[in-house]
């Protein structure tokens, strides 16, 4: 039995953008390379001892025992290595807590093995509790990098909203701009339920209230990107479709330049900056979008939504080539025509309104589910009926009822259906296993706070 009076600890997690000054962030670049170094020293270190295993294995040793640690020292000399000995002894650390990590995803069997990583991949610093704490200046809060006794500078930050204060931060850099991120605890009257939970208490409404409760969602890649069963329909605003427009040009300009500049000079690292910027942009665009929609789409009346099981990755692939048995040459096989497909598949960001969805509607216990994409845009959503004519673009004319309807706003009553239909046959009410790894972390104070004790807004003085 739940009790109302404990309530439960519920991890968000924010990114602002940070603002250094140019030494702090030539000094944050540093931190980022340092502990870079060190990770990358731990996945040689790794590989070296598995070749080693391998070995001994080989004549005959089975039981041989290889190091598997956090230790880091032997990276640090003073002759090979001296800048190591500029940063503080935790950024080093953190860079193989890290590894460790990945490993232990690894040997979870969750993901594959550590591998080197360059400015490309590895562009973010781990900082914990011991070199920050949180300050409130006159112009904002900031975030004052270093210990105490060896200050390293102040870093302003933009929060556009409350927050706790957490036991370690991420600085990470994104074409010349820098963000803090970070999770922490708050507390929450509301009882996260499992998903079979919720299963279990929608299958106890009458049909009419499921329905009115249940929202099938249809994603496509023409006059907008999310269509709703209830007739909503929403898209980019075409301001901004038109800026992204402009800055995509403005990158193959960059990228022009780019080709015809010498490795490894100034100039090409500046011309490179720009070019991630314009392309940073339309990324940034699509996750406000995708963050917009889904933040209205569970706070609204709906309590289940149904989405189509895309398999978005197979969609987008390029198609495979086509040789000519007989003559021995390759055929069109619509590689230009699959490529532009490919762009606006990925541009409608389907992959992060369904992940972005699916975390938004958990904290609010709201079941997400999916259905078979089959038919969806053909099926007449009165009589049932399914025919490719029935759908002329974006109008649904039913050729057997003469039933007429926004072909999205159809697709996505098609799918609502599907979405009751699987939820009274049982699909979402018996729970999936799922790999989990677990880090014991210690118990103890720090300077950056206790996850869930208060908001910033709060506890500001």
């Amino acid at each position: 039995m739940y009790s109302n009076h404990m309530p439960s600890i519920l991890q968000s997690g924010v990114r602002f953008r940070a603002y250094p000054s140019a030494g702090l962030g030539s000094l944050l670049a540093r931190w980022i390379g340092c502990q870079r170094f060190i990770y990358n020293g731990k996945v040689n270190e790794d590989r070296l001892f598995a070749a080693q295993r391998r070995l001994e294995m080989a004549s005959g040793n089975v039981e041989v025992k290889t190091p598997l640690d956090q230790a880091y020292s032997q990276f640090k000399d003073r002759e090979l290595t001296p800048w190591l000995y500029d940063v503080p002894s935790q950024i080093l650390r953190n860079g193989a807590v890290r590894w460790m990590n990945a490993k232990q995803r690894q040997l979870k069997k969750l993901g594959k093995a550590p591998r080197r990583r360059t400015r490309r991949d590895f562009n973010s610093v781990h900082v914990t509790a011991e070199l920050f704490r949180f300050v409130q200046t006159a112009a904002g809060p900031a975030i004052e990098l270093g210990t105490k006794a060896e200050p390293i500078g102040r870093l302003p930050f933009k929060a556009h909203r409350p927050f706790g204060l957490p036991k370690s931060i991420v600085l990470r850099e994104v074409a010349g701009q820098w963000f803090v991120s970070f999770c922490y605890g708050q507390a929450s009257n509301v009882i996260p339920r499992e998903p079979h939970e919720l299963a279990y208490e929608l299958n106890a409404l009458d049909d009419e209230t499921l329905a009115g409760f249940t929202l099938g969602l249809d994603r496509n890649v023409a006059d907008n990107c999310v269509a709703t069963s209830a007739g909503e329909q929403f898209h980019f605003d075409p301001v901004t479709v038109e800026r992204m427009r402009r800055k995509e040009i403005g990158a193959k300009r960059y990228q022009r330049r780019l080709a015809r500049t010498q490795k490894g000079s100034a100039n090409r690292r500046k011309l490179a900056r720009r070019l991630a910027r314009r392309q940073d942009y339309a990324t940034r665009v699509r996750n406000d979008f995708a963050h917009r929609l889904t933040y209205r789409l569970v706070n609204s009346e709906a309590r289940f939504f149904v989405l189509e099981d895309l398999k978005v990755r197979n969609m987008s692939r390029r198609p495979k080539a086509v040789k000519d048995g007989r003559t021995g040459k390759w055929l069109r096989n619509g590689a230009n025509a699959k490529a532009g497909l490919n762009r606006k598949i990925l541009a409608s960001c389907w992959g992060r309104i369904d992940a972005f969805l699916r975390y938004k509607a958990a904290k609010r216990n709201k079941l997400v589910g999916k259905v078979p994409a089959r038919n969806t845009s053909r099926g007449c959503s009165r009589c049932g009926h399914i025919h490719a004519d029935n759908r002329d673009a974006g109008r649904f004319v039913c050729v057997r009822c003469g039933f007429t309807l926004h072909a999205d706003h159809n697709a996505g009553i098609n799918i609502r259906t599907r979405g009751i239909e699987a939820l009274r046959d049982g699909a979402f009410s018996v729970g999936k296993p799922k790999k989990r790894v677990a880090f014991r972390r210690k118990n103890r104070s720090t300077t950056g706070g206790t996850p869930g004790s208060c908001l910033w807004s709060e506890c500001k003085t």
